[in-house]
């Protein structure tokens, strides 16, 4: 049900928007960068309202952050789309689309799951993240049909209405409260059945850092959160600059539409071998060679002419699919259950500065005469230092390991 939601709250909130910026301009006759303001508001208020999201999570449970969220979003998005006035539009979409967000998105939904199965925890992800990644494969289509059949106000509503379908469910039935009880994957990981004791949970939502403070205390807190912004300063400037980069290779708008949407359906298989990966490698490893592929990736698309720009496509998207879960995995295990909500809240709104940031900085080096190439290898550059920080944190926690095996 979590991995559902998510498909309708990532569709209207994240996915559905660039399909209405054309339609939306021609109707309006606003400027395109004006529109775009809206979703980059929306970017920056996820991040901010995702560390209050963070708190309200860990002191009420998932169940009311996610009906707020749903009926507070779901509102200000109809009102942006009934606006005549271009700062009512930018203002109600930018905080509808960041209310969703910060209730509704992968912070929120990786800490429920969390708690939900301490124990089996990648397999949880692994259908959690899975479901999700449909996101965009379901809502591009249909939001591309309902628009052009439509019009985009009627098309949008439409899109509303369904994610409200598919999100309820959750809101209404999955808390994620740490005092409920876990229910244990059974005979794979989408049978569900059986619950564990109040006391099993109790003892793993008691592990791990007790605040956002004492967290910023830690050293390997810091450095893992360095590495994600560095990530997500590509990831975000790549989401919105990856048609025009790929045209750049050689390629005609339509081709590079195919190849961009390739790349997007090309997550799913990445999602379905989180399993098998942290298994085989670990968390922190599966973390570092995915890191590594995505900046081969890029490298390609910057000299690799339409054979780099299809090894980017495929291998960027097997990696993004599975880079948002291991992220998540690997910021449960070194913050723990304790106060998860606050952290991952916390941490999305780093992330989320980070997206934002991206796409300005790629944006500014084409206005400053850089071409594509060189935009694409600044994105694998901060790929690159996410590769460093990685290795540094892998080198600090083996010494740590060490130094309490010398201990005992």
């Amino acid at each position: 049900m979590l991995g559902i939601s998510t498909v309708g709250t990532y569709g209207v909130g994240w996915y559905s928007f660039g399909v209405i910026i054309g339609p939306v301009k021609e109707e309006t006759g606003w400027s395109s960068s004006s529109i775009s303001a809206a979703f980059s508001i929306g970017v920056l208020f996820v991040g901010v309202g995702a560390t209050f999201a963070g708190q309200m999570l860990d002191r009420f449970g998932g169940r009311p952050v996610q009906i707020v969220s749903l009926l507070a979003g779901t509102a200000l998005v109809l009102v942006a789309v009934s606006a005549h006035s271009l700062p009512i539009f930018v203002a109600a979409w930018g905080l509808g689309a960041g209310v969703l967000g910060a209730g509704l998105f992968y912070h929120v939904t990786m800490a429920i799951t969390t708690r939900l199965y301490p124990d089996e925890r990648a397999a949880a992800f692994a259908v959690l993240t899975f479901t999700g990644g449909f996101a965009s494969p379901v809502y591009l289509p249909v939001a591309g049909y309902l628009v052009e059949e439509f019009g985009w106000r009627a098309g949008v509503r439409l899109l509303v209405l369904l994610m409200v379908v598919l999100a309820v469910p959750a809101a209404l039935l999955v808390s994620g409260n740490k005092r409920d009880n876990a229910a244990p994957f059974l005979a794979g990981p989408l049978q569900v059945t059986g619950k564990a004791t109040n006391q099993d949970l109790q003892a793993g939502a008691g592990s791990g850092f007790g605040s956002v403070r004492e967290a910023l205390r830690s050293k390997r807190v810091a450095v893992m959160v360095l590495m994600f912004a560095a990530m997500w300063v590509a990831v975000g400037g790549m989401q919105v600059h990856q048609v025009p980069a790929i045209q750049a290779a050689g390629v005609s708008l339509a081709t590079a539409s195919f190849i961009a949407g390739l790349r997007g359906f090309m997550s799913l298989p990445g999602r379905a071998m989180l399993g098998p990966i942290t298994k085989w490698l670990g968390i922190e490893r599966a973390l570092l060679v995915a890191y590594a592929l995505m900046f081969f990736g890029l490298v390609a698309l910057a000299f690799g002419g339409f054979a780099g720009a299809m090894a980017f496509a495929v291998v960027t998207g097997v990696v993004f699919g599975v880079v948002s879960p291991l992220q998540g995995l690997y910021s449960a295990e070194v913050y723990g259950q304790r106060r998860i909500g606050s952290l991952l809240g916390a941490q999305q709104a780093v992330i989320s500065a980070a997206s934002a940031t991206g796409p300005v900085v790629l944006s500014l080096l084409l206005d400053a005469g850089a071409g594509y190439r060189t935009v694409v290898g600044v994105a694998a550059g901060m790929v690159a230092v996410a590769i460093m920080l990685q290795l540094a944190g892998m080198r600090r926690a083996g010494s740590a390991k060490q130094v309490r095996g010398d201990e005992l």
